[in-house]
């Protein structure tokens, strides 16, 4: 396995999760909740610490590690059991306007991808940028924040709701970085 891609047990990764097709699912507030109700079983179930993050319309980006175990298996059965609440809301949801063309969609990757499965939500692989290997280069360490400033969604990063900066939010933090 190339060294770029190996995972360190302690070690702190930027973390992308993409929806497949770039589809604008977190535009509700209850696809998020469902989202930020599933990161939360992971931080208290499969010990994974999330330090900061931001849900946009089609991703999901963290700055995240795991206490003990692997976190490409611990992001596979996060990505796994999120999909299957959002795309079981999406389905009974029934004030979904888009919800023939979502799920619709969501079948077409499935049958382009997955052939095993009726629904294909998560685009596959992770994306993860090991922090420590970014420090020693002397890069900007990046923050999960920085989607939102680019997008420019709102002022500043704390007015997000979905997003580690917002005061009231939800995700059950790790400590400071």
């Amino acid at each position: 396995m190339p060294e770029t891609y190996k995972m360190h047990p302690q070690g702190l990764y930027f973390v992308t999760l993409t929806v497949v097709g770039g589809i604008d699912v977190f535009t509700r507030f209850d696809y998020c909740d469902l989202l930020v109700d599933s990161l939360n079983f992971c931080i208290e179930h499969k010990r994974i610490r999330v330090y900061e993050y931001a849900i946009l319309p089609s991703h999901l980006y963290m700055i995240a590690g795991v206490e003990q175990g692997n976190l490409p298996k611990v992001l596979r059965d996060f990505k796994s059991s999120s999909a299957k609440q959002i795309l079981r809301a999406i389905a009974e949801h029934p004030e979904e306007s888009r919800k023939e063309w979502l799920l619709r969609m969501f079948q077409f990757f499935a049958n382009r991808y997955q052939h095993n499965s009726e629904h294909h939500f998560w685009q596959f692989g992770n994306q993860p940028v090991d922090l420590d290997k970014l420090a020693e280069k002397a890069f900007p360490l990046p923050s999960a924040l920085d989607p939102i400033r680019k997008a420019m969604l709102v002022d500043e990063p704390f007015h997000y709701l979905y997003c580690s900066a917002y005061a009231h939010q939800k995700v059950k933090l790790a400590g400071k970085l």
